[in-house]
């Protein structure tokens, strides 16, 4: 394992290296893992993603962009000290492999390269613009941990960064103590089928389509595991996806005997499918012999997870489109500003958590702009948590035309939900 930290670029084959940075490629750092994992010294991933990429690259150009990104890949590699090894990953990102003691000191490592990159990268950018870079850790655990799980725990690194620079409050009942072993969660999913329940999205004025957003739990022997608790044990040990196609099965199978072609059903996924190369084959295969039954299929993906699988969805999308199927941001407005995030994809729906909106003052003021925005950008609003009747008629004003929450109908795990004949709002 030592020889692979005093590698030397020009000395490794062709399938480990990245021809446009000349640094060592995922293949090898995967490789580079697979031997370090066993020796039981410390070791830790560090992954590396700049955040606002994108936006840097609409205005410098394709051509200039990927001279930009040489760039930092260059001074990335002379700020390191001896012995880390830095990787070019797919889609734009970087990782760093730490041994030994700079895996125990890997955090002030890391931010001093951080602060070092955005220094010497600030004159190659546009004034209006300033490179941000997050970074996602992982430290390896021997005998218990696969590459791919170093990659999800550092990626849900950067999303817990995220969550955190953005105060969302869902992280301390994301982390709560419940007893639950987070190891036992691989066999409770293969011995335990998950419990669906179904949530209706309601438009204000009908439309002969009824949609559903498919929720789930995990059943155990003893007590309940909390939905959002799951998810956390899954996506941190690249288990989401398990989840995910546990669903979207479910969601096909569904769809397939319902025989009608008026059912749509929103089916969230994680971001370990995000940037997961073999989830859109899966996918095909899946929908092989049922042509129209994608068009009734809408995959949500929270907007915190677009912001840390950002380099991945422009292929994701891409895959998405050539099936059919349509795409929805959910828990729209936890970022600074999410509309600028739109560009990168090619979704159909927006989802906005409306609860803490109100009838007036800055909450309203911000939903008002949000909602302008999304309009601008042609997607539909989805206003969700909708508990209190009476601001069906001020959304409906205001141009949003779906509706989910608490008032209309809570989530059951029938496919049956009536909109009130009493409670009928008027197009007029």
């Amino acid at each position: 394992m030592d020889e692979l930290l005093q590698y030397d670029p020009a000395r490794l084959p062709s399938e480990h290296l990245d021809p446009l940075t000349g640094l060592p490629n995922q293949a090898f750092l995967e490789q580079a893992l697979r031997e370090a994992l066993g020796d039981g010294r410390p070791t830790t991933v560090a992954l590396l993603q700049l955040e606002n990429f994108h936006e840097i690259g609409s205005w410098l150009g394709r051509s200039d962009a990927s001279f930009l990104f040489c760039d930092i890949a260059r001074l990335l590699a002379s700020s390191l000290p001896a012995g880390v090894v830095p990787c070019r990953c797919e889609h734009h990102e970087f990782a760093l492999l730490l041994r030994n003691a700079h895996s125990v000191n890997a955090r002030p490592i890391t931010d001093r390269i951080r602060q070092a990159l955005r220094s010497a990268a600030s004159e190659s950018i546009p004034r209006q613009l300033e490179l941000r870079f997050a970074v996602g850790l992982a430290l390896a655990e021997p005998g218990g941990t696969s590459p791919e799980v170093l990659f999800a725990r550092a990626r849900q690194q950067l999303g817990t960064a995220l969550l955190r620079r953005h105060g969302e409050g869902r992280l301390a009942a994301m982390h709560e103590i419940d007893g639950f072993d987070p190891a036992g969660l691989g066999p409770a999913l293969e011995r335990n089928p998950l419990a669906l329940s179904f949530q209706p999205i309601v438009r204000l004025v009908p439309d002969g389509i009824e949609r559903y957003e498919m929720r789930c739990h995990l059943p155990l022997d003893k007590g309940r595991l909390a939905p959002a608790r799951m998810f956390e044990i899954a996506v941190q040990n690249a288990l989401g996806g398990v989840i995910d196609r546990q669903m979207i099965e479910q969601a096909l199978r569904i769809l397939r005997e319902s025989g009608t072609a008026e059912l749509c059903l929103f089916v969230s996924l994680t971001q370990n499918s995000l940037v997961d190369g073999d989830f859109s084959r899966w996918l095909q295969i899946e929908l092989d012999g049922l042509p129209h039954v994608a068009e009734q299929l809408v995959f949500q993906i929270g907007e915190i997870d677009v912001l840390v699988t950002q380099h991945h969805l422009p292929h994701f999308c891409e895959q998405l489109a050539r099936l059919g199927i349509r795409l929805a941001i959910g828990n729209f407005g936890l970022s600074g500003n999410p509309l600028r995030y739109l560009p990168l994809l090619n979704a159909d729906f927006v989802n906005i958590d409306v609860s803490n909106a109100g009838n007036s003052g800055a909450g309203r003021h911000q939903l008002l702009q949000s909602l302008q925005g999304i309009r601008d950008a042609n997607l539909q609003v989805i206003a969700s948590s909708v508990e209190d009747f009476a601001t069906l008629p001020l959304l409906w004003r205001d141009g949003v035309a779906l509706v989910q929450g608490g008032c209309l109908a809570e989530a059951d795990t029938s496919l049956a939900y009536d909109f009130p004949q009493e409670r009928r709002i008027s197009a007029a």
